[in-house]
């Protein structure tokens, strides 16, 4: 059965009812290229994210619960814009970003509360 590669477009003719490429190297590099522009696509909230978290371990490392001004947290990079989730407490919905949850102060606004999520083991 004859085929056209999907990098190329060359005919070839597949050997199996699954063979899309003509040559092993064809499919590697078609593969990476569309991992490389998924990558690409949302490396402008991965990097931020990533950032944020490391800015977050580095300020969490020995505690469960913190309160820190919001210019102290710009200082350091952290971008308010990105977050991964929110999780329910109570009739409000808080910021998180991975295992951190991030709140504002209720009589400060300027202050943020951050605690760190206490992960359920199943062992």
């Amino acid at each position: 059965m004859k085929r056209n590669d999907l990098l190329t477009g060359e005919i070839f003719i597949a050997k199996r009812i699954n063979h899309k490429f003509a040559k092993p190297s064809n499919r590697v590099k078609y593969h990476n290229r569309k991992a490389t522009k998924l990558r690409h696509s949302i490396q402008h909230i991965n990097k931020p994210l990533l950032q944020n978290l490391k800015i977050l371990n580095s300020i969490m490392a020995d505690t469960i619960k913190t309160k820190l001004h919001r210019q102290w947290l710009l200082g350091k990079g952290f971008n308010f814009g990105v977050m991964t989730h929110y999780i329910e407490f109570g009739e409000e919905q808080r910021k998180c970003i991975y295992d951190f949850c991030i709140t504002t102060h209720k009589d400060d606004s300027d202050y943020i509360i951050i605690t760190r999520i206490k992960k359920e083991s199943n062992d």
